[in-house]
């Protein structure tokens, strides 16, 4: 049987939502990629291993790159609809639907691991130029 994540999990959904509070509800894709690299290193073994549990701890990892992707684009995440919601989104991995979409449909495959773990890579280095160019900007002004 095939371990599909539909949408995404249900038990980690809430965990979507959280917006880290500093005070001013602002947004830190610095967390969802914090926990990220705290995480990819036990989801790698458990893939090692042919783990079972792979599939869930790929459903966390698809939520903290849910999180990157939409708080580093300034925006809450949106799952209701989520691939039309990131559809709209300025920053974002070229094909990230379709890739996202792989990855939610076969949790369990090495993969779709690797296919994360670019992601990630990608969305974080689109995050990053992002605000060197804004801050580049910002000073010129």
């Amino acid at each position: 049987m095939k371990d599909r994540v539909e949408g995404q999990p249900d038990k980690y959904c809430s965990e979507a939502h959280k917006i880290p509070d500093d005070g001013g509800n602002s947004f830190h894709p610095e967390e969802a990629y914090q926990n990220w690299e705290e995480g990819k290193g036990m989801i790698s073994t458990l893939f090692k291993a042919r783990d079972a549990s792979s599939a869930d701890e790929m459903g966390r990892a698809i939520l903290w790159f849910h999180q990157l992707l939409f708080w580093s684009n300034g925006s809450e995440v949106d799952l209701s609809d989520w691939q039309k919601a990131v559809e709209r989104l300025e920053l974002k991995p070229h094909n990230v639907v379709d890739r996202l979409s792989f990855i939610q449909e076969n949790p369990r495959l090495a993969h779709s691991f690797l296919q994360l773990q670019e992601l990630f890579e990608e969305q974080w280095k689109r995050y990053a130029k992002d605000r060197a160019m804004k801050s580049i900007k910002k000073s010129s002004e």
